[in-house]
């Protein structure tokens, strides 16, 4: 009853722009940082002399690399898709078409490896290829996101600086006047 409430939320104390801001750095990068040390740990993998075959890690790595490419790189298949539905590509496209295509071939190649036998081709995998990529682009988003933000912290501090009021001289006397 009777109350307006037309102040905005910056002027309430919140601003709800620079806490989904914080949100989303925060966000990109913990998925970063997970891609990066998973793909860091499948290529050390790959390149350790095992005493056994490596396709026995397969497995493994396929286990390790599928929840950095259906979490970490969603965002890429939803941005895919949205340029798709659009009739469009952009680097989203090409970064989910990518690392699906590595990924998926080492899927076939984990689970179906006789087949690949079969055709005369040595069984090897990508997952640590997917998956780095993934982090890599991760980490950019993440560094501009973060550039972005503190470009606008320091507009809205620069903002904070103008004056308030102006002095105006008329007909010979001075009066303050609120910008």
């Amino acid at each position: 009853y009777g109350i307006a409430r037309d102040a905005a939320p910056e002027e309430a104390g919140v601003d709800h722009a620079a806490e989904e801001r914080a949100r989303e750095i925060r966000d990109l990068r913990t998925k970063f940082t997970v891609s990066l040390a998973v793909g860091a740990a499948l290529m050390v993998a790959m390149f350790v002399p095992w005493p056994f075959d490596h396709t026995r890690l397969f497995p493994l790595m396929f286990l390790l690399s599928t929840p950095v490419q259906f979490w970490a790189g969603r965002q890429f298949y939803k941005g895919a898709w949205a340029a798709g539905r659009h009739g469009s590509t952009n680097m989203n496209t090409l970064v989910a078409i990518g690392t699906t295509a590595a990924y998926g071939y080492s899927v076939f190649v984990t689970f179906f490896p006789d087949v690949v036998a079969r055709l005369g081709l040595q069984p090897a995998v990508y997952y640590e290829a997917a998956v780095v990529i993934i982090g890599l682009i991760l980490m950019g988003r993440w560094l501009e996101a973060r550039a972005k933000g503190q470009t606008s912290e320091a507009i809205k501090k620069l903002l904070g600086l103008a004056p308030k009021t102006a002095r105006v001289i008329r007909d010979g006397a001075e009066s303050d006047l609120p910008v």
